[in-house]
């Protein structure tokens, strides 16, 4: 009888001391330390990372300009080096050419590219449209406002996406096998490559879309991080969130780094490792 007693006190013990340890965030059962990049800044939103030179990319609400609303802004995350990009008529999504090295910038009146040189923005193409999303995999794709059509833009023209002419569309992505995903006032939707499937993943309010540096789909809702596992297809939540989010992206440390209301923070893994009462501890 002493034995059980000393037992469950241990164990009660332990218990008390995992909850404590792993207060925070606990993605993949592994406690993250938050780390705040920037902060200052009004809804950070439409976040894409240019691997090559950990040149972090938003939008951010701008009331005090009248005219455009929303502006393009950066930060070095080796240098932690911020600043506004200046030519771009309300900047509001952004999206990264890897293999080309070039980083389109969407506004109000149409597509701009970012410069490194000059760190202002220089107008591209689709003239008179307001860009919503900008998303890339092999050629630039986006979405409009407020008409919420899916475009490709190739060769200096905007071209609508037939697989989704008939289909709205605010948030789109491709995984690592052209499966296409959508986010709509529905939900997440998830339409196999060749069309011959479609699958409602579930009521999601997504905010932000993004893919890792291999091409996996994340989304995030106002208050949780996601994945999208190709295999089911199905939604694998990885984290809540206290604030309120924004949008995320996966830097090549597989870290998210995600935008709150006024805040851009990074999620660093921790060496503590969280589980559930219901898993098995390793």
């Amino acid at each position: 009888m002493m034995q059980v007693l000393i037992l469950s006190v241990v164990l009660a013990v332990a218990r008390a001391r995992v909850i404590e340890d792993c207060s925070g965030v606990v993605v993949h059962n592994t406690k993250h330390e938050a780390q705040v990049l920037k902060t200052g800044i009004d809804s950070p939103y439409q976040l894409a990372l240019d691997y090559d030179t950990n040149y972090l990319f938003f939008s951010y609400s701008s009331p005090e300009d009248m005219d455009d609303g929303f502006k393009s802004a950066y930060i070095n995350l080796k240098t932690n080096e911020f600043g506004v990009i200046h030519g771009i008529s309300g900047g509001f999504a952004n999206a990264v050419d890897r293999k080309n090295h070039i980083v389109y910038l969407g506004g109000n009146d149409g597509i701009y590219k970012f410069d490194f040189g000059t760190k202002n923005a220089t107008f591209e193409g689709a003239r008179d449209v307001s860009i919503w999303q900008l998303f890339f995999k092999d050629k630039l794709y986006f979405t409009n406002y407020p008409d919420e059509h899916v475009f490709t833009y190739e060769q200096g023209e905007p071209k609508l996406l037939p697989a989704l002419k008939n289909t709205k569309t605010m948030l789109f992505a491709l995984d690592s096998n052209d499966n296409i995903v959508v986010s709509n006032s529905s939900g997440i939707f998830y339409y196999v490559k060749d069309l011959s499937k479609s699958y409602h993943l579930g009521d999601y309010v997504a905010n932000g879309i993004t893919t890792d540096i291999n091409k996996k789909v994340y989304f995030s809702t106002p208050d949780s991080l996601f994945f999208i596992d190709e295999s089911g297809p199905s939604v694998v939540k990885l984290a809540d969130i206290d604030d309120s989010i924004y949008g995320l992206v996966v830097d090549t440390d597989n870290s998210f780094i995600y935008a709150d209301g006024n805040s851009i923070i990074r999620l660093k893994p921790t060496k503590t490792r969280c589980y559930s009462d219901n898993e098995i501890k390793d």
